[in-house]
């Protein structure tokens, strides 16, 4: 048994023999190549029988045993080995050990089959001047898809099989460094050369690593690129594009897909190159176009298509090294098949410059793993790609803007085939779109009123309607929108009578900087610089852009105008006002109403009809039949009386000017105003001003945007038009004074509740001469009017009411009054009615006079001013005593009954007051004192008379007294000179 296990011994150990003989024999070659013969003169067959036959390759060889690459490696032929020496292995598994991680394939202590095939160059035998002569790359036999595990270099090829499509190995890259060293890849090649029938073998100082795959190569290249923490992101945008294309594989090795496990050319542009040839929101549309429209098919694929036919330009599908080609014009295969790239190389003094396309090149033949990458240094942008509207949309993620125009017909404004027509966008970001749709965009309203008829709007109309209200007719930049800020949209309906809506535009030039320097309607742009695309100018909001609201909706936003919308709703005009098409709104704040006094308090009476229309033509009369923005208000000047008249739905008609003072609205309710007159061009420039200064309105808050046209909110004041008749009696209802009215009734006196400059009145009575009551000289009457409760206390008016009611049980006995005659009692009270009416004397004809309202100033109380009353000879003194506060009060008092007596006075304060037509109402806080009738004597010119006589009595009797005395002393003084006979 021993003889015959030794027999099968040595029978295997014959067999063994001849398989690695024949192995050796037999050993093939590629276009690195495998072949099938030895080389003549060869004294060594293959790269086994070299590396075995010298010890310096005994740890490469062994490693080549280890990771059984024996076989493969005996067939190659016309090739090129670099092996590191036994010195670098060992250090290298020292450094790495067994534990390494496999980057790919087999493993043994740190190397994998990959990297060792990587030291095989398969472009032929390569001599040692070669390597010196230029920089060089070549290609290895290590193939990138054995980076998932399969094997380098098949041993399955046979030479008779039909020749398979050439799949590229791992680039290396060679160069004589400024020593005078020849390295590859960095590792210095040394300058022994051994030969074989394979090829040569180069010894070389160290490992060759393979390069890591493009996408770290641009890290390196990033960092290369500049000393900022941000320069390893400076190809970024290429990384950025091939994702947005699908073609991430490109740059990593992560899948299984043909351009994971190919070899490619990336012809990498920086992002400064980038950001120079596309704006903001188109490299947004480039780099993430297809994310977000991921849920819109027809777009998702419509901007894939954009990014592949520009990332087409930058990715070729082979390997294409600038040294390999050579100096000259070549064609290149672009990824995708879009196009032929055209590469031009030139060479001087061994060194190459190319450009790609017309691109200069930068960095040249950068060697990865899956490739080889060139650096862009400046990129044009493709003819071929033309950015629209809506891709721009789609670039700055406003898809939810594109996708409602798309939804309301409106595809048309943004898809670019209409390019001749010039827009200006205000697309709102997606969460602003949320925002805008998270509620009814009609305010609540699903019917709205329109001039004629309701026009029920369903929601697709309201979306279009929103969408076009965020369409300006005309391009805008933020200078233009400084100029102008008031932009025309293309909505315009009928609520608006075909005119178009307004968006009005703030720009703040202290903030530019801040991305915020334009607003519309509120809503910030969010962008530096709007985005310009042929005629089409896109600014992006940052919040929803709502369409006007309807008018009591926006007047009710501002608290000085809540009075106006009361009065409104109190003349029940709220409807017909708001469904009225295309109106210019005046409206008058608080202040103005509160500054009409007793007129306001007339016309807010509940249930008075009167009040009530009167109060709706007032109303009616802010409201003019045509929307007038502050841009079409006409400038005035001194030469020039040009102003915008338009006419209210009350039937007056409103002024609209500017100056470099403000705008103002011309309100003069005359007959016929200044500006309806031809004189008016012609008269000077100061009477113009002073005639437009006095009855002119200051606009403090111009366009206020509402859906049936605009508002322009009024400084103070209102309009009072011709056909609102406030009248002294109406003003003696608003303030309730009853017993003041009755009072005028009963002594006869209501003639001072009308017009003296009318038709002729009937008969009146009065205390004394009537010479104040003369109709060619008054023009009218101002009442002083206590209130009811005053009069109450009263003690004659109880009493006249006592005996009027026969009221005999009334527990008045301390009245002093009680025993008075009832013609006492009213002669009394008739002579204290007369002392609270003023007559207001006018020196003008009453020809010129009738017809008009008396000026207010006129009517107005004066500071030290005497005024005269119905009682003859009887005066009241105004006092100013704070700002518009008056008191009244007797002329010359206060003043004594008797000597040393209680000092008479008669005093009341103006509480309210109140402008009629002809005369003013003044309400009082306690009654006026009649004067004492001791102390009243005649007036006017008797008054100058029996001064006069008193003065002659008293200046006679002095002088009589005086003679008598004088000739009394002269009597005694005679007589002291004489004695008596």
């Amino acid at each position: 048994m021993p003889q015959l296990q030794s027999v099968w011994s040595l029978l295997a150990l014959l067999a063994l023999a001849f398989i690695w003989h024949s192995s050796a024999s037999a050993a093939a070659g590629s276009t690195a190549a495998l072949g099938n013969g030895d080389g003549p003169g060869r004294p060594l067959t293959t790269f086994v029988d070299l590396l075995s036959s010298n010890e310096r390759f005994s740890e490469f060889l062994h490693t080549v045993q280890r990771l059984r690459m024996v076989i493969p490696l005996n067939r190659v032929r016309n090739g090129t080995l670099l092996v590191p020496t036994n010195a670098a292995l060992k250090k290298y598994r020292k450094e790495h050990g067994e534990g390494a991680s496999r980057i790919a394939g087999a493993t043994y202590r740190g190397l994998s089959d990959a990297q060792m095939w990587y030291h095989l160059i398969g472009d032929g035998v390569i001599e040692a001047q070669d390597f010196g002569r230029r920089t060089m790359v070549w290609e290895s036999l290590s193939r990138p898809e054995a980076n998932d595990g399969s094997a380098a270099a098949s041993d399955d090829d046979e030479p008779d099989e039909p020749p398979k499509e050439h799949v590229f190995g791992v680039m290396l890259k060679t160069q004589l460094s400024t020593s005078g060293t020849v390295t590859a890849n960095g590792v210095a090649v040394l300058a022994q050369n051994y030969s074989c029938a394979a090829g040569n073998v180069y010894l070389i100082d160290g490992l060759l690593e393979i390069p890591p795959p493009i996408q770290e190569v641009l890290h390196v290249l990033g960092d290369s690129f500049g000393q900022t923490t941000d320069s390893a992101d400076e190809y970024s945008a290429i990384e950025k594009l091939l994702a947005s294309a699908g073609w991430s594989d490109v740059l990593t090795m992560f899948s299984r897909s043909s351009e994971a496990t190919g070899m490619h050319t990336l012809w990498a542009f920086s992002n400064h190159a980038f950001n120079s040839q596309f704006s903001y929101a188109e490299r947004s549309y480039l780099l993430n176009g297809p994310l977000f429209v991921a849920d819109d098919e027809d777009l998702r694929q419509a901007a894939v298509a954009d990014v592949r036919a520009v990332a087409s330009r930058f990715v070729s599908s082979e390997p294409v090294s600038i040294a390999r080609m050579g100096a000259g014009t070549h064609s290149v295969l672009s990824l995708g098949k879009h196009s032929n790239l055209t590469l031009v190389v030139e060479e001087t003094h061994g060194s190459f410059s190319g450009s790609i396309d017309g691109q200069p090149l930068g960095r040249l033949d950068v060697i990865a793993r899956n490739g080889i990458v060139h650096s862009v240094e400046q990129m044009q942008r493709p003819d071929s790609l033309v950015f629209s509207p809506q891709k721009v949309l789609v670039g700055l993620n406003a898809t939810a803007f594109v996708r409602l125009f798309k939804d309301a017909g409106l595809g048309d404004y943004i898809d670019g085939t209409r390019p001749d027509r010039k827009l200006t966008i205000l697309a709102p970001t997606n969460h602003a779109m949320d925002e805008a749709f998270g509620y009814d965009l009609d305010d609540g309203d699903d019917v709205v009123l329109s001039a004629k008829e309701r026009v029920q709007r369903s929601p697709r109309d309201r979306q279009r309607e929103w969408a076009l209200y965020h369409i300006i007719e005309g391009q805008y930049s933020i200078e233009d929108l400084a100029q102008t800020p008031l932009v025309r949209t293309r909505l315009a309906g009928e609520w608006t009578d075909g005119r178009p809506q307004v968006v009005k535009a703030q720009v703040d030039q202290a903030h530019r900087a801040l991305g915020s320097h334009v607003s519309f309607n509120g809503a910030d742009n969010i962008l530096l610089e709007p985005e310009v695309i042929g005629n089409t100018t896109i600014y992006l909001l940052s919040s929803p852009m709502s369409t006007p609201p309807r008018l009591v909706n926006a007047l009710i936003q501002n608290l000085d105008l809540s009075l106006f919308v009361a009065a409104m709703g109190a003349s029940n005009t709220v409807d017909e006002i708001q469904s009225e098409a295309g109106v210019t709104v005046l409206a008058p704040v608080v202040n103005a109403f509160a500054s009409l006094g007793l007129v306001w308090s007339y016309l807010s009476l509940p249930g008075d009809l009167d009040a009530r229309a009167d109060l709706s033509r007032l109303i009616k009369a802010h409201v003019l039949t045509r929307p007038v923005y502050s841009d079409e208000i006409p400038m005035h000047t001194d030469s020039s009386a040009d102003m915008l008249v338009v006419k209210a739905l009350n039937g007056n008609k409103v002024g609209l000017y500017r100056t470099p003072r403000g705008m103002f609205a011309f309100v003069d309710q005359s007959e016929q105003p200044p500006f309806m007159r031809r004189s008016a061009r012609s008269s000077t420039s100061s009477r113009l001003a002073s005639v437009l200064d006095s009855s002119s309105l200051k606009i403090s808050e111009p366009d206020m945007l509402l859906q049936t046209g605009v508002a322009h909110v009024l400084e103070s004041g209102l309009i009072l038009p011709l056909n609102v008749e406030i009248t002294s009696a109406k003003l003696l209802r608003g303030m309730r004074a009853h017993i003041f009215a009755d009072l005028l009734e009963r002594f006869n006196l209501t003639y001072v509740l009308e017009d003296p400059r009318g038709e002729a009145r009937t008969a009146r009575s009065s205390d004394g001469d009537d010479e104040n009551d003369d109709p060619h000289t008054v023009a009218g009457y101002s009442l002083l009017v206590p209130s009811d409760k005053s009069w109450r206390e009263n003690p004659a008016y109880r009493e006249l009411m006592r005996r009027d009611h026969e009221d005999i049980s009334a527990d008045d006995s301390d009245n002093p009054w009680r025993n008075a005659t009832t013609s006492d009692i009213s002669h009394y009270l008739g002579r204290l009615v007369r002392l609270h009416v003023i007559p207001i004397i006018d020196s003008s004809p009453r020809e010129a006079s009738e017809g008009k309202r008396l000026p207010t100033k006129q009517l107005a109380l004066a500071d030290r001013t005497t005024y005269p009353t119905l009682l003859d000879d009887v005066t009241l003194r105004a006092h100013e005593f704070a700002t518009d506060r008056f008191s009244l009060q007797l002329e010359g008092a206060p003043f004594y009954q008797t000597p040393g007596g209680v000092p008479f006075v008669s005093v009341a304060t103006v509480v309210r007051s109140g402008i009629a037509r002809s005369g003013a109402v003044f309400e009082l806080d306690s009654l006026l004192r009649l004067p004492p009738v001791s102390s009243s004597g005649p007036g006017g010119w008797k008054r100058v008379a029996w001064n006069a006589a008193v003065w002659l009595t008293g200046i006679g009797m002095g002088s009589g007294l005086l003679g008598v005395s004088g000739y009394w002393v002269r009597q005694w003084w005679t007589r002291a000179d004489y004695q008596s006979l």
